[in-house]
């Protein structure tokens, strides 16, 4: 049987990547120098804002109390770990450097996107919120993609 608080997991993993997400494009803002880089890395913690309120949503209409700790990220998966490897390995401000860690970090984020997706457990609506934001995520990734070129 389908607990809730399976379901809470699943979307409280996918908040971590949010909350990674936003970390490691907070520190490619601090590593490039170029205006146009800036823009689209300051559009994506946006974006990773907007998909952690969604979930978090969720998660308070699923249990009623809310998303177990928003801020955190979690450095016991690999997947998670992706953006923390970013922020360590940015320290120059080479624009190439940074367009590969975070092209790193957004395959991880896209993968882990997958795999809450293709589980039982999440109920049809919920599986729609992710799909997009999944769509999302890759139109992000190939923008980075396009940019190395």
């Amino acid at each position: 049987m389908i607990t809730n608080k399976e379901i809470v997991d699943s979307l409280n993993d996918l908040v971590k990547i949010n909350n990674d997400r936003i970390q490691g494009y907070e520190k490619s803002v601090e590593d490039t120098d170029d205006a146009n880089l800036d823009d689209i890395f300051r559009h994506n913690i946006i974006q990773s804002q907007q998909f952690r309120s969604e979930l978090a949503d969720h998660i308070v209409r699923i249990d009623g109390t809310g998303v177990s700790d928003a801020t955190s990220t979690d450095v016991s998966s690999k997947i998670h770990r992706a953006w923390i490897d970013i922020k360590s390995a940015l320290t120059s401000k080479d624009d190439q450097a940074v367009l590969s860690s975070v092209e790193f970090g957004e395959n991880a984020a896209i993968e882990a996107y997958e795999e809450a997706i293709e589980k039982d457990h999440i109920p049809a609506y919920i599986r729609e919120v992710l799909q997009n934001q999944l769509n999302q995520l890759k139109i992000a990734r190939d923008r980075v993609v396009a940019l190395r070129k």
